[in-house]
């Protein structure tokens, strides 16, 4: 009997734990992070609205056991009309060998890319780019929206400021892309709030209005990437971040409005003196996210480079010491350079390729789910119709 009692509970917890841990419903008003099951959301100041919760028909085995890839659309309004939606989608298990990036973390024509870090199984990047919000293209939870805000006579602008983020590491994966109406930031209006045109990279360039409201959402982006990490952790407080409008007049980036009110508090508990909290508030204006640059080149083509430099002067001098001649010495650490650069390079592509074999453990792969504005069917299919789930550089 106790076996067959320890049996039944330990169902019922394997249930139980299978079961999506978001108890919202549609209409549900929500401020500050959203809880979504060991994690939580940032989410800019202000009340947000679910507007939708479903899951993706998204498979991929080569991830393992994910469970579910859960979708949820919240917005927000001003007066009838939708300044704002938040379109979260998150795993719902814990899987052993990592996610990878979506296609607009790499390089094309976004209004900004940044990757802050890239591992084997750690990302953390976002972007800026434009969405268009004219059609129900998209994820169904997107569809399932747009049919709840028409009843309840919300309007949606046909266009939107997408800040996009990906954070993943060996087990969970948060994928957050906040649109925002163009009209809401400072000097936007008409068609450069409606036009698609008008959000080209070469528009945005030639107009200081537009460009200032990309900088403004690359800035406020900086620091809610680093909230979206402690949100990984379970570690957020309940207060909102602010908005990238609000933010701009308080801070450059978010963050930093928090760390110095922690600071101040610390002083205030008498944790720190006040020469420490002179020095760190200074510390902390300055202090900028590390972000990392792509250089172009591979980290096997730099191996192979600064291997050579070193080797070609040692070569040189053996060569030399043996001839006595300098032409004949150049032309052979010439002859030695080309013939072990060529063995090198195709000697750790090998490995590479290799051990790629053994494991799907590769952050550079694209694991793209559907989003807002986008074709696809919800099975990991974008705007080209080609499945992009398990794609290696």
């Amino acid at each position: 009997m106790m076996r067959a009692l320890f049996r039944s509970c330990l169902t019922f917890c394997l249930i139980a734990c299978s079961v999506p841990a978001v108890a919202l419903g549609v209409g549900e008003k929500i401020s500050g992070p959203l809880k979504l099951q060991e994690k939580q959301i940032p989410l800019p100041r202000g009340q947000w609205t679910v507007a939708a919760i479903g899951t993706q028909n998204w498979k991929n085995e080569a991830i393992g056991a994910f469970g579910v890839v859960q979708s949820i659309i919240l917005v927000q309004t001003n007066g009838r009309r939708v300044t704002a939606i938040a379109e979260i989608n998150s795993n719902t298990i814990p899987v052993t060998d990592g996610w990878g990036l979506t296609a607009s973390c790499e390089k094309a024509q976004q209004l900004l890319m940044v990757t802050r870090y890239r591992t084997g199984w750690e990302l953390s990047c976002f972007f800026i780019e434009p969405t268009s919000l004219t059609n129900d293209n998209g994820l169904v939870t997107w569809q399932e929206a747009r049919t709840e805000l028409a009843k309840t006579g919300l309007t949606v602008p046909p266009l939107a400021l997408t800040v996009g983020f990906r954070t993943s590491d060996r087990q969970d994966i948060v994928d957050l892309r906040l649109h925002f109406d163009p009209a809401t930031f400072p000097g936007i209006y008409g068609a450069a709030a409606t036009s698609p045109e008008a959000w080209l990279p070469d528009a945005v360039k030639a107009d200081p209005v537009r460009m200032h409201a990309v900088e403004m959402l690359g800035a406020w982006a900086l620091g809610v990437d680093g909230w979206i990490e402690v949100g990984f952790a379970n570690g957020l407080s309940t207060d909102p971040i602010e908005g990238p409008v609000r933010s701009a007049v308080l801070t450059n980036v978010p963050l930093v409005d928090r760390k110095l009110l922690n600071i101040e508090q610390l002083y205030n508990n008498r944790a720190i003196d006040a020469a420490s909290l002179a020095a760190q508030e200074t510390i902390a204006l300055n202090e900028s996210p590390l972000v990392i640059e792509p250089t172009g080149l591979s980290n096997s083509m730099r191996k192979n480079i600064s291997f050579r430099v070193f080797g070609s002067i040692v070569d040189y001098g053996l060569a030399y010491f043996v001839t006595l001649s300098g032409p004949i010495s150049a032309g052979i650490t010439a002859s030695i350079v080309v013939i072990h650069s060529g063995i090198f390079i195709i000697n750790d592509r090998f490995w590479e390729d290799y051990f790629a074999k053994q494991t799907t453990r590769n952050a550079k792969r694209v694991v793209d789910f559907t989003y807002i504005g986008q074709h696809g069917s919800g099975e990991g299919v974008p705007n080209e119709g080609q499945p992009v789930v398990a794609k290696k550089e």
